[in-house]
């Protein structure tokens, strides 16, 4: 069974014996691709929320540019409900700022989106500046003690990472646990579900030239690899035609069939690099328009103050949500939310696994962060 089966053997499902990332797995996923002829996944993703028993590797992400500056309130433990779209009162003459989501398809919102973000503009990072990418997640800690036995907590990060106007500068990386304790369900009382401990790899700093913050880690981090979407090199590889673009999504995911959900898994973790142009993220909108399947989730998803139009594609164990502003096209974040069977069986249908938002800004020194 090479690597990424094992990682598909992972997927959903927590360690057994040992306090997990429940999130990782499906990280790796996208990490791990089959060698060859298929464009391999960057390793990184395999290091940003490793499993404990790999802590010592374990490494970040960047993450994708929104403007959203409010922080996000922890993911409820129930069923994510999606209220309508309210409708002008009776009689009023003003028009509504967006189009009716409800009678959207997805394939229309991420078209409206590509057209919204065509006339984006990237803000610039000059000499000596720094691109800073910050993080509001939700991610899972757990136990599985049995086949069909554990529990499940959420913890609360933030992640911050400055990356230099050229990249082969130092760059650096800063993780915060905020809270721990979210209980999201177990097959015993939280009385009886003693939580995992914060690992040196939680929270911490670290620094490291083109993003290499663990070189010890394998495979190692290359300044300038076409492989890695960390590096503008990745991007600048990319056509900007959308059929090209979406055939380009089928060969990186070759090595898993290029299902629909393997590629829409792959086209939102591309966005959340947060490193992707803005006019080459208008085709990737309409080459994921392209994914059979998808679909519109939720009319008003809320994702750190924010609210927008979540898509996705339907799963039994796990539905991943990409969340864009409908307003202006920007891509505010993802959450997960448990399926009608979640993998984890303890847990109920509808829960919210976790959630991202980000936001960017350009700032003049390593660690600088500006005020809200």
């Amino acid at each position: 069974m090479n690597e990424l089966d094992d990682t598909l053997e992972l997927l959903h499902r927590e360690a057994r014996t040992a306090p997990a990332d429940l999130s990782a797995a499906r990280a790796r996923l996208l990490a791990e691709l089959d060698t060859g002829t298929v464009l391999p996944l960057r390793p990184k993703r395999v290091r940003r929320f490793a499993l404990p028993v790999a802590a010592a590797v374990a490494g970040v992400v960047a993450v994708t540019v929104v403007l959203a500056q409010q922080r996000p309130a922890a993911p409820a433990p129930g069923p994510a409900a999606a209220p309508p779209v309210a409708a002008p009162p009776s009689g009023s003459t003003t028009k509504p700022a967006t189009p009716d989501v409800r009678l959207m398809s997805a394939v229309q919102v991420l078209t409206r989106a590509a057209d919204l973000t065509v006339g984006a503009a990237d803000q610039p990072v000059g000499p000596g500046q720094f691109r800073l990418v910050a993080e509001h997640t939700w991610v899972q800690r757990g136990v599985q003690t049995g086949d069909t036995t554990g529990y499940t907590y959420l913890w609360e990060q933030e992640v911050d990472r400055w990356i230099p106007a050229d990249e082969h500068d130092l760059w650096q990386e800063t993780r915060r646990i905020l809270r721990t304790g979210k209980f999201l369900g177990g097959s015993v009382p939280q009385a009886q579900a003693p939580e995992p401990e914060v690992t040196d790899t939680d929270q911490g700093q670290w620094q490291g030239r083109c993003g290499d913050f663990f070189p010890k880690a394998k495979p190692p981090k290359k300044c300038g690899d076409a492989t890695d979407w960390d590096s503008a090199a990745f991007y600048a590889a990319l056509p900007h035609d959308p059929a090209a673009l979406y055939a380009r999504l089928q060969q990186l995911t070759k090595g898993r069939g290029s299902t629909p959900s393997v590629m829409f898994h792959f086209g939102v973790e591309i966005l959340r690099a947060g490193r992707m142009p803005a006019q080459l993220r208008a085709q990737w909108y309409r080459a994921l328009a392209k994914i059979p399947g998808i679909k519109v989730l939720a009319a008003e998803a809320n994702l750190d103050g924010r609210t927008g139009i979540a898509l996705g594609l339907d799963d039994r164990h796990e539905i991943r949500q990409l969340i864009i502003d409908p307003a202006t096209g920007a891509f505010i974040g993802e959450r997960t939310i448990a399926g009608a069977e979640p993998e984890q069986p303890w847990l109920e249908p509808g829960t919210e696994l976790g959630a991202s938002a980000i936001t960017t800004a350009v700032v003049g020194r390593l660690g600088e962060v500006p005020p809200q």
